[in-house]
């Protein structure tokens, strides 16, 4: 084991010899096999344990057995207690992702508090079988059938090269204590589930099941190499980043071969799932305003693109501008000057520039998001329009609506910033100072 251990390292180019490690051990067969090899090797490590307070005394026993071994053996070791049902709760997660979030976000903290490389973990070749299954259940693309890959930024899984078996028979043999976990065995788990049932019930059709997974799982890593160089050539010509949005040229995906794919290579990193990727290929002839939600972004078919755009918060801002304002700087910079109106002043036709009546503004003017239902007299009009009519006869897309700032003067309407000043408020002959307003995004 220590030599094939050896040699995945070398081969995989997981570690460097003076490489410093954090060792993720939680007490489990797994972890002590990997923590019993790991003392051989000679490489500088700590040892960092989880106590997730969420199986009562034997969540303290494995505590207590840690600190007991890593104390005989002259190790170092770090322990962080968490409450993992009040993460849970307060967060609206499932108990297993609270304790990932938990772990994970204390690891790397661990990491960079103590200037270490590398996180340690002691996934095996079962579990890379196991995260297959799920991710298929789950409808995943091919990094997602090729489960879980030995280095992934500062992670790395040094035992995927052997089974649970093998990591059993090595304990066993080199009597390597450990703890057992109970929860391991119960079915509510999903992975739980995959693990005793769906697995052995594929062993009855093929006993060769789990060797031969892992085996097109190293073969699917070789082809998603090639194939995300291939996405990532696609990407160029039809993505585009404008501002915080992506924008996915429609016209090119009607015309590619394999435009569902290149659809959900660009949006799963998002939270879109299989289904929804799906649907939303299947829409690129259709008309604009359809729009699809995740919980952290939200995809709009427009006229000639969709736009990814992240989810605003519900909150509406508010900005106020004195009258002897100079500048501001959120939510964008804009500057105010007040000009007289002379011989020499020359009206600005620039879109970010608005040249309006000085004595026509009541003071503080407000600066917002636009809403539904409102209303102005547009520059050269003498009757009224909704806001939203005006947005449809310049065709603007639904996140250019969103992004609409209205300048306000006594609840009024008075600059649609960048685009139309209110009528009410416009220079004339009988102006005599100018309120210059000048904006940049």
């Amino acid at each position: 084991m220590l030599k094939n251990l050896e040699k995945y390292i070398a081969t995989e180019e997981l570690l460097a010899s003076d490489s410093k490690l954090i060792l993720a051990v939680s007490g489990g067969c797994d972890s002590m096999v990997m923590l019993d090899l790991f003392r051989q090797i000679g490489h500088d490590f700590v040892v960092a344990h989880c106590n997730f307070k969420l199986r009562g005394t034997e969540s303290d026993s494995d505590e207590v057995f840690l600190r007991d071994y890593c104390g005989e053996h002259g190790l170092e070791l770090y322990v962080k207690t968490f409450e993992t049902r009040e993460f849970a709760l307060q967060e609206g997660i499932s108990i297993e992702m609270a304790a990932r979030e938990l772990r994970y976000q204390w690891f790397y903290e661990l990491m960079d508090s103590l200037k270490y490389d590398f996180l340690l973990t002691a996934h095996h070749q079962d579990d890379l079988v196991e995260t297959m299954l799920i991710n298929l259940s789950r409808g995943t693309g091919i990094r997602g059938l090729s489960g879980i890959h030995p280095k992934k930024g500062r992670l790395v899984r040094p035992l995927l090269f052997a089974s649970r078996k093998q990591i059993r028979e090595y304990a066993q043999t080199n009597q390597v204590p450990f703890h057992e976990d109970s929860s391991n065995k119960e079915l509510v788990h999903q992975r739980n589930l995959v693990r005793h049932q769906i697995i052995p019930l594929l062993e009855q059709i093929n006993p060769a099941f789990k060797s031969n997974a892992a085996k097109t799982a190293g073969i699917l890593k070789q082809t998603e190499q090639v194939y995300q160089a291939k996405i990532d050539e696609e990407m160029t010509r039809f993505m585009s980043k404008v501002g915080d949005n992506l924008h996915l040229n429609i016209a090119y995906l009607e015309q590619s071969p394999f435009a569902e794919s290149l659809l959900f290579e660009v949006l799963h990193p998002f939270g879109f799932n299989a289904d929804q990727v799906f649907e939303i290929s299947q829409l690129l002839q259709a008309e604009a305003g359809k729009i699809f939600y995740t919980e952290t972004h939200r995809l709009v078919k427009d006229r000639e693109v969709f736009i990814l755009t992240p989810r605003a918060e519900d909150q509406q801002e508010r900005f106020y501008i004195e009258k002897d304002c100079l500048s501001i700087a959120v939510p964008f910079e804009m500057q105010f000057s007040k000009l007289r109106k002379d011989e020499q002043f020359q009206f600005s036709r620039e879109k970010n520039i608005a040249d309006l009546d000085f004595d026509k503004l009541d003071f503080p003017l407000m600066l917002k998001k636009w809403e539904q239902g409102e209303y102005f007299q547009p520059l050269g009009m003498t009757g009224f329009k909704k806001l939203s009519d005006f947005f449809i006869d310049k065709k603007f897309s639904i996140p250019e609506k969103e992004d609409a700032w209205i300048l306000y003067s006594g609840g009024k309407v008075v600059w649609i910033v960048g685009h139309r000043i209110d009528n009410r408020f416009k220079i004339n002959k009988n102006t005599d100072a100018v309120y210059r307003i000048r904006f940049s995004l």
